[in-house]
């Protein structure tokens, strides 16, 4: 049932729903009827909250077993990104237990301009800030339109221009068959670079560039299904299909003095297609910032044409976190990161990165903190992190009562003090091997940091870091560490 939120109140104020008397306190153990009571949704349609709770309208359930499952609900809705603010509660009325969920929506099409250096992090952003370097300048904007018709959709565009030119195009729709849980995903994007990364010289990368025409062009188009079990559990099957065009000068290039086995064919061309499966079952209770709960992704890509002297691989992914509460302000998280490519032929940037996000599955993060001045490449890359947190403001819902407008005066704060350790090892076993600089050996990042959490579930990540070499420096990221 969706109500508008004053004859909601009216509702739980004066009971005035003709078939209901008055309250009751049965046991825990009580069996009643779940009924649910939805106020504060203007866009939203109400089955897109309603396939994220653990229970149904009408279903049978106790009372210990429904207020137990309130908290993880409330987080289920939260974890949309389309609310700033939910609250759940339940009120027992003769045979019935009511369960009211009030949301405050957000605002949904947010455009933002581009103005950027395209750097690998922020090491290098800050390095040619300091040498005065504007090389590698991007400007554009990009437009993200969620809950396009209220059915939590999300299109997003964007168009950059200057070191490279980007256009980008996605769109997601949950439910395309509501009695399957299937959701819908489609996109496409085309890059025209005149300079990219070549290779890697003791781990650190080596661009090459072309003044007068595009060093590489690259095409793709994708489509996938999404099935959910649960909130919490789901399968996503992708397909995907990418063609590059490099400039015939990419022959011409010599990393430490040798031709650089940067494609798998002479023609200046690669075109395959991919298909990407991945398992994930995440049980935490925020994703922006989780404080609790543990999530496991099984992942898997299978690249490349029937020729066995063009790209073909292999490739496995298994990824671990979990966060857990210590005591009064203090968390803990660990985690697993570990990649195996098999498959000697495939071209240099289909390799597995440290250093170097690629994004090529969701909710995976390439750094090692510590190391952030390389690039580390290989077949094989396997990394453990650790953290410990202190909440200075612990996380918490504020609302700025001087910004008049409601969609941006409320949402979430916190600051929390971390210290950290990541270990790494990587080794390549691919044909276009050529840096053994920090392989086949255990890399250790240690230190502290600030982790700052703004509106819209924004981060900041401020982190003085060390490595095994001796070498330190602050840094600062944008996303979760360990996801």
């Amino acid at each position: 049932m969706y109500l508008p939120y004053w004859l909601a109140l009216i509702f739980l104020v004066c009971g005035a729903h003709p078939s209901l008397g008055k309250s009751s306190d049965p046991a825990p153990d009580t069996i009643l009827t779940a009924q649910i009571l939805l106020s504060g949704l203007k866009r939203t349609k109400p089955d897109v909250i309603k396939r994220e709770l653990t229970f149904k309208q009408g279903e049978q359930v106790s009372i210990r077993q429904l207020r137990d499952a309130l908290p993880t609900n409330r987080n289920n809705i939260y974890n949309l990104g389309l609310f700033n603010e939910v609250q759940i509660r339940s009120q027992i009325i003769e045979q019935s237990v009511w369960v009211i969920i009030d949301v405050k929506e957000r605002w949904f099409v947010i455009g933002s301009p581009i103005l950027d250096f395209e750097e690998r992090n922020s090491y290098d952003m800050i390095d040619a800030l300091r040498r005065r370097s504007l090389k590698r300048v991007v400007y554009g904007g990009r437009l993200n339109w969620r809950n396009v018709t209220g059915q939590n959709e999300t299109l997003s565009v964007g168009a950059q221009w200057g070191f490279s030119k980007r256009l980008r195009a996605s769109f997601y729709r949950p439910a395309i068959f509501p009695s399957k849980k299937i959701d819908f995903v489609v996109g496409g994007k085309v890059f025209w670079e005149q300079e990219i990364i070549m290779g890697i010289d003791s781990g650190l990368v080596q661009w090459r560039s072309l003044e007068t025409e595009t060093l590489r062009a690259t095409y793709q188009g994708e489509i996938g299904l999404v099935k959910r079990f649960t909130p919490r559990r789901q399968f996503m099957a992708q397909l995907s299909y990418r063609h590059f065009v490099f400039s015939d000068s990419l022959y011409d290039f010599r990393v430490d003095g040798e031709r650089f086995n940067h494609l798998t064919r002479s023609d200046a061309r690669e075109s395959y297609p991919s298909i990407i499966l991945t398992y994930a079952h995440d049980n935490r209770d925020l994703k922006s910032f989780p404080l609790k709960g543990l999530k496991y992704q099984l992942l898997m890509r299978l690249a490349g044409n029937p020729d066995p002297e063009e790209t073909q691989f292999w490739r496995v992914g298994f990824t671990w976190a979990h966060h857990m509460p210590v005591k009064r302000k203090w968390n803990f998280t660990y985690g697993l990161h570990s990649f195996y490519t098999l498959g000697r032929t495939l071209p240099f940037y289909e390799k597995n990165f440290v250093g170097i996000e690629r994004r090529e599955f969701p909710g995976i993060s390439s750094q090692l903190r510590g190391y952030e001045p390389y690039a580390i490449t290989g077949t094989w890359v396997n990394m453990v992190k650790a953290e410990l947190k202190f909440a200075l403001i612990p996380y918490q819902q504020i609302k700025v009562r001087q910004i008049p407008l409601p969609k941006f005066n409320e949402g979430p704060i916190g600051a929390y003090l971390t210290a950290f350790i990541d270990q790494g090892y990587v080794e390549d076993q691919s044909n276009s091997r050529r840096d053994d600089f920090l392989q086949k050996e255990w890399l250790r990042g240690y230190g502290v940091g600030l982790n700052l959490i703004g509106f819209y579930d924004t981060l900041l990540r401020i982190e003085l870091s060390r490595n095994h070499l001796g070498q330190s420096g602050i840094n600062f990221h944008g996303t979760l560490q360990i996801k």
